[in-house]
């Protein structure tokens, strides 16, 4: 991994095999991040991704291997919490997507951190069972 801090930006580079929300959590300590918004794109071979059943307040997860391009990966990181989704595609130009709760690096993977001054500290909504932004 390799990373650069430009004023209010933070871009990053993962290598094959890293995973990519330790290496995000290693950014954010590294800097002491505590408002981002965040985007990349790049190649992964294994993604878990979920879905929240609002319902039932819980996430629904599933693991895919195989070799995606990230079409999208947008999120927010803070001090407490690492939040991103990610859209990834298939060798036949199918997509899946939802929340990401984990994925490796299988080419290369680029993101860029947008930071912000307001702290992105969560607490639990009851109504939902969601942890928010306490803002």
């Amino acid at each position: 991994m390799d990373y650069v801090k430009e004023d209010d930006t933070v871009v990053v580079r993962l290598d094959p095999g890293e995973q990519v929300l330790d290496s995000l959590a290693t950014v954010r300590d590294e800097f002491d991040i505590e408002h981002g918004f965040l985007t990349g794109i790049g190649a992964v071979d294994s993604v878990t991704l979920g879905h929240y059943d609002v319902d039932d307040q819980e996430y629904l997860e599933e693991e895919f291997t195989g070799q995606f391009e990230v079409t999208s990966f947008l999120g927010n990181i803070g001090p407490d919490k690492i939040h991103t989704h990610i859209q990834v595609g298939t060798r036949d130009f199918e997509t899946l997507g939802g929340h990401c709760s984990g994925a490796r690096v299988s080419g290369t993977f680029e993101v860029v951190i947008h930071l912000g001054e307001t702290p992105l500290t969560h607490h639990l909504d009851e109504r939902t069972g969601l942890d928010v932004f306490d803002i």
